[in-house]
């Protein structure tokens, strides 16, 4: 009869357990938008040094997480003989003290959430041999005020600099085509940027909640522009041509208009106009 309670007990612990974990990987995941996945075919196993978690493939590696104490950091090339090729989703997630991280040669791909409240990382330089960020790679990274993007990459992805409050320099490369969802959203003190002529689309609010945003210039004519791009960046000036898409926009939602930094910004459209008629949370 002992057995029996005991291995009862022993079930019911392994459960609460297992529910706790659950719970925990749900918590995290609704906070970080990363949804836990299976292990792909190619998959061999997951080990750890003194610096990294990562996962062995069978022909790269992906960084996990940061678990090392230097707070500027630089990125293997190689571990077990195989090629370090992504930065892993939420791989430096909460790292407090870490405030540089020095992107390695290998890596092509950066995870969704890779930095997310990395909160002291102050700059980063993306390589060119970097192809794809995920989205909310860089979200609420507090400190971070200056971002260099490489040549590899075609877009800046959905929530990318999300609440980046002290983000003031950032210069978007030519061959960029698309910025995403809330891409630049809450950064507080982004003060001018030129979105190039590459980039055909900017998704709604991209730049929602930059109240330090002086200038954006499009320089595509016909670039799309999502709703609410400019909700709560009350002093923005719109640069674009006449008969251009920009021009268009502002005189949709009453905003302020010029052909030029040196030219005299005037107000298009009617006051009336509204950028908050879509009400969203600030993940």
């Amino acid at each position: 009869m002992k057995k029996v309670l005991l291995l009862l007990l022993a079930a019911a612990l392994c459960l609460s357990l297992c529910s706790c974990d659950s719970l925990l990987k749900k918590a995290k995941s609704y906070v970080t938008g990363v949804e836990e996945s299976e292990m792909p075919d190619d998959y061999i196993t997951s080990l750890e040094n003194e610096d990294f978690k990562f996962d062995l493939y069978k022909s790269y590696v992906k960084l996990t997480a940061y678990i090392g104490e230097a707070t500027e950091v630089t990125l293997p090339t190689e571990l077990e003989g195989k090629p370090v090729t992504v930065i892993g989703s939420l791989c430096f997630f909460e790292t407090v003290g870490v405030t540089s991280v020095s992107i390695s040669s290998s890596i092509t791909t950066i995870e969704e959430s890779a930095f997310y409240y990395c909160d002291k990382l102050t700059s980063i330089v993306i390589p060119d041999n970097v192809t794809k960020i995920g989205s909310r790679a860089f979200a609420w990274c507090d400190s971070l005020e200056t971002v260099v993007l490489g040549s590899g990459l075609t877009e800046i992805p959905d929530y990318c600099f999300n609440h980046c409050a002290v983000l003031s320099v950032i210069s978007i490369p030519s061959n960029i085509n698309n910025i995403g969802l809330r891409a630049f959203s809450y950064c507080e003190k982004l003060a001018q940027i030129t979105v190039p002529t590459t980039v055909s689309e900017v998704k709604e609010r991209a730049f929602v909640g930059c109240p330090s945003l002086e200038f954006i210039t499009f320089e595509n004519d016909s670039v799309v522009l999502g709703k609410n791009l400019f909700e709560e960046s009350d002093k923005v000036v719109v640069i674009a041509a006449d008969n251009s898409s920009g021009k268009q926009y502002c005189e949709q939602y009453g905003l302020r208009w010029s052909t030029s930094k040196s030219v005299e910004a005037i107000i298009l459209g009617s006051s009336e106009s509204s950028q908050s008629d879509a009400s969203e949370d600030s993940e």
